[in-house]
């Protein structure tokens, strides 16, 4: 395990001398809000490792971090997932802002790189690497994009402009009021202009205003331990912190297994779940987030799977499951196609006699036999089916990367989703040589030096003089020269000539008695 997770969780670091008598905070009056209803929804495997931090963008798509697998996970509110970000390093924490800008942790380097919501590389905060010892948690205030970094190993938590330029730090090593030792999770509570963050090694949960200010703290303990699993502490071991929507604290506690619940003020209100493995338990829940649905999700690191509650009056749109496809062969080459392509499925979280018989398509084709087995022997059971390589090649692109896209329905009502993507070799054919495949060709007989656009088609195969194949002839002169402009601008701007050159095409066309009456062109003749 890498170095940088092991300090995150922080067990080991659970028996520092000292750490165990931190001062208990002091309970405020009770707010009146009561524990929430819970409902387990679900366990959700999907084919995580080691998921780390989450975070929540604006249409309720929940990114999950997964240092050892070294992606950046991205479901949508259904259950889809839309991508598998790989990412250098060690990404640690995860954050996304108002405007869909995703800020990744490295544990590696020490540094919080941004990126676009496509994924291009947009800058660092502060000086980059090195900027921070163990960067494990961030949260975005909304409104102005000041962004917040706890950065565990220093103790305290830096705070940045939208612009990634650094702003201000509060904390440092210690017990007292506003320090800290091994800080981990944070949110911002905008509505409130409240800053909640896991003071992990003090055993409690400190809160602040948005400039650091300390305000007051949740948990804390003057009590031993009693054993990892004694719980005579509020918080044993807590990791990560959110408010839901009735206002209520909800604290992930690494080491008992649980998501303890309070008010605002430190009343204890109630816990989720258990340490376990059975679906609901939580070993080393490391995070959890609530989204608009008032759905909880707990990161349950050493489970490797997310754990789904619904809170109170919730909604589940949660309809797709997604799958994880395996092809063999994953590189096909046109010119030697193989009779068959092997593709296994497997169904994190579900049992695969789940899969409704006669529905399982890939690429709208459907097998020509199902087995069950492992046929990748990572003990997960899974479905192997022989598909007609020549059928599933007819729906794929000529050349280069291709999507296979398996589908199918489940007993409970849901729709199964998986994706691989697959290499198309081909030898390229092109007859008359302008660069441009057989196959994807629409003139397929340019002449020799002419300039071509994207289709393979110049300027004269666009507008030919005699008139656009469908109506025989040009209506005027003035269609023909309209169509001729429109060809030399996509020719050019393929080629990426310069408009000089551009404007030079266009006179030799204007001359042309394309789409001139007949008798108006042999005047014009007799003139010259």
């Amino acid at each position: 395990m890498r170095q940088s997770l092991t300090i995150l969780l922080a067990l080991s670091l659970s028996l520092v001398p000292g750490a165990a008598f931190a001062s208990a905070c002091e309970v405020g009056p009770a707010t009146g809000v009561g524990p929430p209803l819970v409902t387990h929804l679900r366990a959700y495997p999907w084919t995580f490792r080691t998921p780390t931090r989450m975070a929540l963008a604006a249409d309720s798509s929940l990114l999950v971090s997964d240092p050892q697998r070294q992606h950046i996970v991205t479901r949508e509110a259904s259950g889809r997932i839309t991508d598998s970000h790989l990412i250098e390093g060690s990404p640690i924490s995860v954050a996304v802002d108002a405007v869909g800008r995703v800020y990744v942790g490295d544990g590696d380097s020490g540094r919080v790189s941004v990126f676009s919501r496509n994924w291009e590389y947009l800058y660092d905060l502060g000086i980059g690497a090195g900027e921070f010892q163990l960067p494990v948690a961030i949260s975005i205030e909304p409104v102005d994009g000041r962004v917040y970094v706890v950065d565990s190993k220093s103790h305290e938590v830096k705070v940045f402009r939208s612009d990634g330029s650094a702003d201000f730090s509060f904390g440092g090593a210690g017990d007292g009021d506003g320090l800290f030792s091994f800080p981990a999770g944070i949110f911002v509570d905008a509505p409130s202009d409240e800053l909640y963050v896991v003071d992990q090694l003090n055993y409690r949960v400190q809160v602040f205003d948005l400039l650091g200010g300390y305000l007051r703290c949740i948990g804390g303990t003057n009590a031993n331990p009693g054993g990892f699993f004694g719980r005579k502490r509020p918080l044993n071991q807590p990791q990560g912190v959110w408010l839901d929507r009735a206002g209520r604290v909800l604290v992930s506690d690494a080491a008992d297994g649980q998501v303890k619940v309070f008010d605002r003020n430190g009343n204890a209100l109630a816990s989720i779940g258990e340490f376990g493995v059975r679906p609901g338990g939580l070993r080393i829940p490391m995070d959890l987030a609530v989204d608009a649905h008032n759905r909880l999700f707990v990161a349950a690191s050493n489970n490797a799977r997310l754990e789904v509650f619904g809170l109170d009056d919730y909604q589940d749109p949660e309809a797709i499951a997604p799958g994880v496809l395996d092809v063999d062969p994953a590189v096909l080459d046109r010119d030697a196609l193989v009779d068959r392509l092997r593709i296994a499925l497997e169904l994190p979280g579900y049992r695969l006699d789940a899969i409704v018989p006669g529905s399982l398509q890939v690429n709208g084709i459907p097998p020509l036999s199902l087995d069950k087995g492992d046929a990748d022997r990572d003990l997960i059971p899974d479905l192997s089916g022989q598909f007609d390589a020549a059928a599933l090649a007819q729906t794929l692109p000529p050349s280069g990367a291709g999507q296979l896209k398996a589908t199918a329905l489940l007993s409970n009502g849901f729709q199964l989703e998986a994706q691989a993507t697959v290499s198309i070799l081909s030898t390229i054919s092109d007859n008359d040589g302008d660069g441009v495949d057989n196959v994807l060709d629409l003139c397929p007989q340019t002449a020799d030096g002419l300039l071509i656009d994207a289709d393979g088609c110049s300027v004269a195969q666009l507008c030919p003089c005699e008139g656009p194949a469908e109506t025989g002839a040009w209506r005027s002169h003035g269609r023909y020269m309209v169509c001729t402009v429109r060809a030399v601008i996509r020719v050019g701007r393929h080629n990426e000539l310069p408009r000089a050159q551009l404007r030079s095409l266009v006179p030799s066309a204007a001359v042309r008695a394309c789409g001139k009456p007949r008798k108006q062109a042999k005047a014009r003749g007799r003139r010259r």
